[in-house]
């Protein structure tokens, strides 16, 4: 205890040196002619120098501000330069590792920052300035409640203040100092993985124009160390994701940007004043309707902008290719709008944009992707003409077009665009015909024969044994279901003799024998005294050893789940159970949980009439060999039936009862061979027609040895 209190007095005690001594000191002169080095700028120095390594310390921190000292650290980094400023900024990076000094942050704090990293050229400066930058941008507001400067926005307005920003970090992308690139390249890709959607367009261009990704490319092709190639595939990762989030914002004429760039398509077609019958305003350039941004569902804004991009490069071409289509007899007309989108969709599926993308390798022509997007559309356009296609021909073309890209941006020989472009330019229609018909035939072929029979039966009983394992456990978490109205009187004739023991201060148990579980429909004029405002619940839950059935009584659902059997004195032993039936007539449990209907308010033919989703519909019971009924389920919905009803039926051995199970393991199922067969495709493994020879025992190894051919 004495060894800790003499800590803290230590770390007081230097915590007010530090402080008095960089106060004397943050009066430095702005004047840029002064060169020569006050006795308070050594001073400085060595506090700072100092500073930085005890702000480690979180004793020491703690006690550095309680003394003011940030405020000094702040004015020191406004006006210091040299090795007094980088020992500063390590000293603030410092204080926001143990997540204090954010208090101090300010738009104007923020700026002088930015000013820093433009500024000056040293790594010891740059690094620590552009770590506080990048903290400042990925700060959580929910951690710092207080502190208004956080975010993208914030970097964005200190951006404004200092336009070269963001040139200067593309610019160093080429520095020969090692430690300079990465900062900036961790930097960058913050920004991207931040963008508010506000800037989430105009940053990735933004960046396209200082031509960072030629920069990035270089990096790419310059075998990397280890810890830089991690830094340029979370880059590509985060360009991926940015471009997954525009994807997924859809197209409306209401936001002015959107409206812009479709508007510039409809006028660069220079159409408007050519009447073809049939033929509107958006039509004419190649839209299903005249409703362009709904066709835009696959692609979002993302897809607009390559849209867009691709006009704007190729205006005169883009305009005698609309020309020339609106005058095509309209099953040849190959339309633009539709194919672009295509396209779009073509690229996205083979770079697998979306949400939880994670970069495993380079995929450089991903940063040229209104390139690649070009060249793709001049192919689309090329196979049209050469097959002589219709209008029902469109899938059958970007069939093609898709296994033309998959062929080509596979290929080992292709490594840069320009490879790219004369491979897909140069390869002639037949070849690309003739490839796609090999893998129809191939893949029609493969899901004939046996070994893939084999493998959808294997898959089968896999799937099977995960539905049931996921099924079984919803029954040993348990769940909350109506108690059995005829179990309600017995409880309440219990309660009013006295008889009952609470399992629980909410709980109301019955006896325990079968007869308090009796889930007969009663007769309603008899059970007039019980109404809805005295319904009751029942949790079950299947013991840890899956032989029993535990449950207990409630007047109200006490928690979501209830972890402890304690709560749950009755048990039901599922070796009883003989048989799991639907109920075919509407139950009083069902009845007394109707939000509008009571028993003193139903009369024996209104029963009848509940809805099916408060009756036989989402009801079963399990049933003894006697056919006693052992308890009742009234489930809240059809997932919560197939869970419980199949899961006792599996656990039972007794199969899949319910379509929602059924076409779960369909489904799973086909996706299981799906993705064998994806490996089998990647990896042009051959799959044997018929049944595999069996090789003879090798000699000496008896009549014990087998081969496992499942």
């Amino acid at each position: 205890m004495a060894d800790s209190t003499n800590e803290l007095d230590t770390a007081a005690e230097k915590a007010e040196k530090l402080v008095k001594r960089m106060s004397a000191g943050a009066t430095l002169s702005d004047q840029a002619s002064e060169k020569s080095v006050t006795k308070d700028d050594k001073v400085l120095k060595i506090a700072t120098f100092s500073l930085q390594k005890y702000l480690k310390e979180p004793d020491f921190a703690t006690e550095f501000l309680e003394r003011g000292g940030l405020e000094s650290l702040c004015e020191i980094i406004k006006k210091s330069s040299g090795n007094t400023l980088a020992y500063a900024l390590n000293s603030f990076t410092s204080l926001m590792e143990h997540n204090t000094g954010w208090e101090s942050l300010n738009d104007d704090f923020v700026a002088d920052i930015a000013h820093i990293v433009v500024s000056e050229t040293l790594v010891t400066i740059c690094r620590p300035a552009t770590a506080i930058l990048i903290k400042i941008l990925c700060g959580e507001e929910s951690l710092f409640p207080s502190v208004t400067c956080l975010g993208y926005p914030t970097l964005r307005k200190a951006m404004d203040r200092e336009p070269e920003l963001l040139a200067t970090l593309v610019q160093r992308l080429q520095s020969p100092d090692y430690t300079l690139c990465l900062n900036s390249l961790s930097l960058l890709t913050a920004m991207l993985k931040h963008v508010t959607e506000e800037y989430q367009s105009e940053l990735p261009n933004e960046i396209y124009e200082l031509n960072a990704y030629k920069h990035i490319l270089r990096l790419m092709n310059n075998h990397p160390s280890e810890e830089l190639k991690e830094k340029v595939l979370e880059f590509q990762s985060a360009l991926i994701q940015n471009a997954n989030r525009r994807r997924s914002t859809p197209i409306s004429l209401h936001n002015s940007r959107h409206a812009k760039m479709l508007n510039e398509i409809w006028e660069a077609a220079n159409v408007a004043n050519i009447v073809i019958p049939g033929l509107r305003k958006w039509k004419k350039i190649g839209f299903s309707s005249e409703v362009p941004q709904r066709e835009f569902g696959r692609t979002g804004l993302f897809g607009l902008q390559r849209m867009h991009a691709f006009v704007m490069k190729n205006r005169d071409s883009f305009a005698k290719l609309t020309l020339e289509q609106i005058h095509r007899p309209e099953n040849k007309r190959c339309p633009f709008a539709k194919a672009s989108i295509e396209v779009t969709d073509v690229l996205c599926s083979h770079w697998n944009i979306n949400a939880g993308y994670i970069a495993a390798e380079f995929e450089p022509l991903f940063f040229q992707f209104d390139h690649v997007h070009n060249t793709t559309m001049q192919c689309f356009y090329r196979i049209f003409q050469d097959m002589e296609a219709t209008s029902t021909d469109f899938s059958k073309v970007s069939a093609l077009i898709r296994s033309q890209i998959r062929a080509v941006l596979k290929s080992d020989g292709i490594k840069d665009i320009y490879e790219f472009d004369h491979v897909m330019n140069g390869t002639p229609y037949q070849v690309i015909r003739d490839r796609r018909l090999r893998e129809l035939e191939w893949a029609d072929d493969l899901l004939g024969r046996e070994a893939i029979r084999n493998l959808r039966a294997r898959l089968n009983k896999q799937s099977y044994e995960f539905i049931k394992k996921q099924r079984i456990s919803c029954l040993l978490e348990g769940a909350w279901f109506p108690t059995p109205i005829s179990s309600q009187r017995t409880i309440a004739a219990s309660s009013s003799s006295g008889n009952t023991t609470p399992a629980h201060p909410h709980s109301v148990s019955g006896t325990g024998a079968v007869s308090t579980l009796g889930i007969m429909t009663p007769n309603i004029g008899q059970s007039s005294s019980i109404s809805s405002s005295h319904r009751r619940w029942r949790y079950y839950k299947l013991s840890p050893s899956k032989k029993a059935l535990q449950y207990g009584d409630f007047s109200e659902k006490i928690a979501n789940v209830i972890n402890s059997y304690d709560q749950l004195p009755h048990k039901i032993d599922l070796n009883t159970v003989s048989e799991i039936r639907n109920l075919r007539k509407p139950s009083n449990a069902a009845t007394m949980n109707h939000p509008n209907l009571s028993m003193n308010t139903l009369s024996p033919a209104s029963a009848v009439h509940l809805p099916l989703t408060e009756s036989h519909g989402l009801a079963f019971a399990l049933y003894s060999k006697d056919n006693t009924p052992l308890a009742e389920f009234h489930c809240s919905s059809t997932t919560q039936l197939s869970e419980w009803k199949d899961g006792f039926s599996m656990l039972l051995d007794k199969g899949i009862t319910s379509k929602d199970t059924a076409e779960y393991l369909h489904s799973l199922t086909e996706i299981g061979v799906k993705v064998k067969l994806l490996q089998i495709a990647g990896d042009r493994v051959e799959i044997p027609h018929g049944t595999l020879d069996v090789p003879p025992v090798p000699f000496g190894l008896g009549t014990g040895f087998f081969y496992d051919i499942d």
